[in-house]
């Protein structure tokens, strides 16, 4: 296992290509070489040869927008549903101007995401391209500072990462890293633990999971005549990003 190193953001498109740079085009590159696009040729044997070849840029760009979460967000998501930091966060609500210091033991943060894109020519449908995301973070040698009901500060942690990526059931992506919590989460003026004042935390397990939620995105590509270029793909409709830990 490796320890990565990025600048800021940490995000899953970046961490699985391996590429913060041109992370769409190495996506773009992964679907070409796995033969996402090619499981859908009759349905675009119609198209010029550079609307075929731009199909596979657009799918990558309009699923790269779904895909492209933050990491650190992914592990707080997972914290706002871990009893001890709600716990702490919700005495520290009742006691103004309050401090604790959370030290919480190994575990596993978990996170899904099943987005597809639909593709469609001349305003018919012509294929669907399944992705399915999977994120794990074992956290180690947690400690945090709770102060009205936000975490605020990162003292120590570390956690090992490991990430798949695939589309149409092939795999299109796999890392693993060592990755450290300061670095990795931004905190800013704190991060909220507690969705509201009312909410009673959760039973206490080691495993916590991310609501995996499903987006769709529709992508529409023109037939260009003869062998003329394609039109530009425009997102028809796009969900919002998807939220962890819910």
């Amino acid at each position: 296992m490796t320890t990565a190193i990025f600048t800021q953001p940490f995000n899953t498109a970046a961490f699985l290509t391996g590429d913060s740079q041109d992370s769409v085009g190495a996506l773009a590159r992964a679907l070409d070489e796995n033969g996402v696009v090619g499981t859908f040729d009759q349905a675009l044997k119609h198209l010029s040869r550079a609307g075929y070849k731009a199909v596979g840029g657009q799918i990558a760009g309009v699923a790269h927008g779904m895909l492209d979460l933050d990491l650190g967000d992914l592990v707080v998501g997972g914290w706002c549903k871990f009893a001890d930091l709600v716990a702490a966060a919700k005495r520290t609500v009742a006691a103004a101007d309050s401090k604790e210091i959370v030290e919480v033991s190994t575990h596993t943060i978990t996170y899904a995401h099943h987005p597809h894109v639909d593709v469609f020519v001349n305003d018919a449908r012509v294929a669907t391209v399944q992705f399915d995301l999977a994120m794990k973070f074992v956290v180690k040698g947690l400690c945090g500072t709770v102060s009205n009901g936000h975490l605020v500060a990162l003292h120590s942690g570390s956690c090992d990462v490991v990430g798949t990526l695939a589309a149409e059931g092939r795999q299109l992506a796999k890392r693993e890293a060592h990755l450290e919590l300061p670095l990795l989460v931004r905190l800013g003026d704190g991060v909220p633990l507690l969705r509201s004042r009312s909410e009673h935390p959760p039973t206490e397990a080691a495993d916590q999971q991310a609501a995996p939620t499903d987006a769709v995105v529709t992508l529409k590509e023109e037939a260009a005549p003869n062998e003329g270029a394609p039109a530009e793909a425009e997102p028809r409709a796009a969900a919002p990003p998807p939220q962890s830990g819910g």
